[in-house]
C-alpha cells in the first residue's frame, strides 16, 4: 500500500476521535422496492428515518463515553512492533504490539469503531449499492442500474468514488472500498451487477471492516514502521498484519451475522458494521504475551 512509512503516526496529544468522524453528509439509501406516496417505504419503516445514516447516527448507536488518551499510549504498542519489524517479522512481536495497541493505543474496542464512523457510514450505502438500492449522497444518486456496461475495474472506481466521503478520512475508506470490492467480486473483465450475492456481500463487508481495522493500525503505529529495514520488508509485513486481521474480522461478523449473509440488512449494517470492529480489537487484548 506504501502507507506505513509515510507518516509518523497521530501522538498522545491527538484525539481518540477526529471531529470529522462526528459529523459529515448523510448517506441515503432508498430500497430497490420504492416508497408508497405517504413516504414510508414499502417494508413499512418511515423512510426518512431507516434510510439515512451519518456520522452523529453512528456515534449513538455505538454510545459510550469517549476513553480519556494517556499521554504516552502508543509507546508499548510501538516498542513492540519496532521489535516486530527489525525482528524480520514474529508474529509474536506483531501479537504483542496488537495487546498493547487495543489496550492504550486505539482506546479499546469501542473508541476504535467511534473513530472509523466515516468508514461505518459509507459502509451503510457500500450495503445499498450491493443490494441493488439507491445511495444518494450530496445530491449524487448510484445504484446498480448505473454500473452497467463498465468494466468490474471501472465499477468499483466508481462506488468507491461515489461513497469515500468528503472529509480526512476520504482516502482509508476510498482504499478500503477498493480493497474490499477487489478481494470479493469475480475476476471478469465486464462487470455483472448479479455477482452480488448474499455470500458475497458478507465477505466484501468482512474485507471492507478488514482493511478499516489494518489501515487505522498502520497510521496508529506511525514511526515503529521506519524500523523495517530493507524497504522491502514493508509488503510482506503488511500482508501478514492485515490477514491476522482479517482472519478475526471475519470471524467476528460470522458470529454478528449468526453465520446468515442474508441477515444483513439496512436496519442493522450500522450496529453489524461497530460491533464487528468493536470486537475485533477487544480480542486482541485476549493474546498471550
Amino acid at each position: 500500500m506504501g502507507t506505513s512509512a509515510s507518516s509518523t503516526g497521530p501522538n498522545g496529544q491527538s484525539p481518540l476521535i477526529p471531529s470529522w468522524a462526528e459529523q459529515g453528509e448523510p448517506v441515503i439509501v432508498e430500497p430497490a422496492s420504492g416508497t408508497d406516496g405517504d413516504g414510508q417505504s414499502q417494508d413499512g419503516n418511515d423512510g426518512d428515518q431507516n434510510n439515512q445514516t451519518d456520522n452523529e447516527k453512528v456515534q449513538n448507536e455505538i454510545g459510550g463515553p469517549t476513553a480519556t488518551p494517556s499521554p504516552n499510549r502508543f509507546a508499548n504498542a510501538r516498542r513492540e512492533f519496532g521489535k516486530y519489524a527489525r525482528s524480520g517479522g514474529s508474529t509474536s512481536d506483531l501479537r504483542r504490539s496488537l495487546k498493547s495497541y487495543s489496550r492504550k493505543g486505539s482506546g479499546g474496542g469501542k473508541s476504535t469503531s467511534r473513530r472509523l464512523a466515516s468508514g461505518i457510514t459509507a459502509g451503510s450505502g457500500l450495503l445499498g449499492v450491493m443490494r441493488g438500492d439507491t445511495v444518494t449522497i450530496n445530491n449524487k444518486s448510484l445504484s446498480l442500474g448505473d454500473l452497467k456496461g463498465l468494466s468490474t475495474d471501472q465499477a468499483i472506481d466508481k462506488i468507491a468514488s461515489h461513497l469515500a466521503p468528503e472529509n480526512a478520512d476520504s482516502d482509508s475508506v476510498r482504499i478500503a472500498l477498493d480493497y474490499a470490492l477487489e478481494e470479493a467480486l469475480p475476476d471478469t473483465e465486464e462487470f455483472d451487477p448479479n455477482s452480488f450475492t448474499d455470500e458475497v456481500i458478507q465477505e466484501v463487508i468482512g474485507c471492507y471492516l478488514t482493511d478499516l481495522i489494518f489501515q487505522d493500525v498502520v497510521e496508529g503505529m506511525g514511526k515503529a514502521w521506519f524500523h523495517v529495514e530493507p524497504a522491502s520488508k514493508h509488503h510482506s509485513m503488511e500482508v501478514e498484519l492485515r490477514e491476522l486481521i482479517k482472519v478475526i474480522t471475519q470471524e467476528k461478523l460470522d458470529k454478528e451475522t449468526n453465520g446468515n449473509p442474508s441477515s444483513v440488512t439496512r436496519d442493522n449494517i450500522v450496529k453489524i458494521q461497530a460491533d464487528t470492529i468493536t470486537a475485533t480489537v477487544e480480542e486482541w487484548e485476549s493474546f498471550d504475551d
